[in-house]
């Protein structure tokens, strides 16, 4: 039995020798969830995730921190639905691919979203891919091309759910998507590069002789190939994989297993030897700790060989409400090596990310959702882990505001008409206060924007007949309407 202790060594934020390590909280006025982050060249952060905050409905975001934690910028993107900032993929001179689902655009009930978003924060397009089902992306990674691979899953009806994989190029246009079909629920939780033009995509498996999933790995060529699949159905019992990192020679990877629905979950180390010719020495791990124990990532940090583990837990000792999540150390087998710390709220407690920083430490991003912190239920987190194994202090964090006061607009009484239209559209602005507009598709493409004071006339003849969305802001507030143009 492991023994699990808290530890609290140093104040936050504080700088120790050169050591940067703090834990921040950052929410407003409604619920803010974190999923994404990646380190900058000068060692500050961007973070990816879904908030309310901005509109009064959830739209993806990216927030800039510099390296100790202080906001630095913050926008949000996507319709007048919702959309999910999952991910955040980023590349010197080329800026930030923020992938997603979305329902406000594209051709189902949610469709995978990405949206190209330059150095200072501004859209400069968005896509969605998919079809009249629903789709959702789980992880996303940069090509060599600078494209993008987005995994998730994908709807299939009375067959469940089925993994679901996007290629895109720099422009976002689709080079290939893939659907991995099979009976019950599958779903591509994790994705990495592997000398530049292998693709190793982890997830859950329904296994049907078992009738129980079970993790699973497959080898897909950059061009779309599928190579090789690593199912661990000669294991016992129920297994997820959550996240997987190519390290060096080795594919290691995180999730969890049971042995019956009646039994609790307890996590799982998954590691697998790399050759020419496919995988070797494959190899699985379970852990033996008293509750249900999830696990859900993990990073190499320092030299490559140690691990950090971030589990979700829910048992005897854990808070009433959800899962509580435990940051531990391991070897390089992933083995346990020591407690790192606890987050707990008395409602449930989710890791997006964790990744190794430039420094040698790591950090990790999530939300909190005790209804203590923001009004709205959910607080982004970010727990920043300093060299030589330097922890903060997690107890009483310090709260920052992801949205600037001034971004915080109210709805705008905004009357356009007529609604469908042919020619023209017209606009009235219930203020003197000058007001811009964007006009765009379902997609997300703009086809027209500009100024508006009081009044005026948008002339649309020259767009095809469909479904738009008009948004409309002024200092006082802002607007979306859907327009059909015939």
């Amino acid at each position: 039995m492991q023994i699990l202790i808290k530890i609290a060594l140093v104040l936050l934020p504080i700088v120790t020798f050169g050591q940067i390590t703090f834990y921040k909280q950052y929410s407003d006025n409604n619920f803010d969830f974190g999923q994404g982050v990646v380190q900058l060249e000068d060692s500050s952060y961007v973070i990816a995730g879904s908030s309310g905050s901005f509109t009064g409905h959830a739209q993806a975001f990216l927030m800039h921190v510099d390296s100790n934690g202080t906001k630095l910028w913050s926008n949000h993107y996507g319709g007048q639905e919702s959309e999910w900032g999952r991910r955040v993929l980023y590349q010197e001179n080329f800026g930030f691919f923020l992938c997603g689902h979305s329902n406000s655009f594209g051709g189902g009930d949610y469709d995978f979203y990405m949206a190209k978003v330059d150095d200072s924060g501004i859209e400069e397009w968005s896509k969605t891919y998919g079809d009249s089902g629903w789709e959702r992306v789980m992880d996303a990674v940069l090509t060599r091309d600078t494209g993008a691979v987005m995994v998730g899953e994908k709807d299939n009806g009375m067959y469940g759910t089925d993994m679901f994989i996007v290629r895109t190029d720099k422009e976002g246009e689709v080079v290939w998507t893939k659907t991995l079909e099979n009976m019950g629920n599958d779903i591509a939780n994790t994705v990495d590069v592997y000398q530049d033009s292998l693709l190793y995509v982890g997830g859950n498996w329904f296994h049907a002789d078992s009738s129980q999933t079970k993790g699973v790995i497959y080898v897909i060529h950059d061009d779309g190939t599928m190579l090789d699949t690593l199912l661990f159905d000669e294991y016992p019992g129920e297994y997820t994989m959550n996240d997987l990192h190519i390290i060096g020679d080795t594919v290691q990877a995180l999730g969890s297993q049971r042995l019956s629905a009646s039994d609790e979950w307890d996590y799982t180390f998954y590691r697998a030897r790399l050759t020419t010719n496919g995988f070797a020495s494959i190899s699985c791990f379970n852990s033996n700790v008293n509750g249900d124990w999830y696990g859900d990532l993990f990073t190499t940090y320092g030299n490559n060989s140690k691990r950090y583990m971030a589990m979700s837990f829910e048992g005897p000792t854990s808070y009433e409400g959800g899962r509580d999540i435990h940051v531990q150390r391991g070897n390089t087998f992933m083995f346990y090596d020591g407690s790192v710390d606890f987050l707990a709220q008395d409602q449930p407690d989710v890791n997006g990310e964790f990744i190794s920083t430039s420094d040698g430490g790591a950090v990790l991003v999530g939300y909190r959702q005790s209804l203590l912190l923001g009004s709205g239920g959910g607080t982004i987190f970010l727990l920043k882990i300093g060299p030589d194994e330097l922890y903060p202090i997690t107890d009483s964090p310090l709260t920052s505001n992801l949205v600037y006061l001034s971004e915080q607009s109210k709805p705008l009484e905004v009357n356009v008409y007529p609604n469908p239209a042919d020619n023209w559209l017209h606009v009235e602005v219930p203020s003197a206060a000058p007001a811009t507009y964007h006009l765009m598709t379902i997609s997300g493409q703009m086809v027209a924007s500009g100024d508006i004071v009081s009044t005026e006339s948008i002339n649309i003849g020259r767009l095809p007949a469909g479904v738009y969305y008009f948004e409309i802001a002024t200092n006082e507030g802002k607007a979306t309407h859907k327009i059909v143009i015939q």
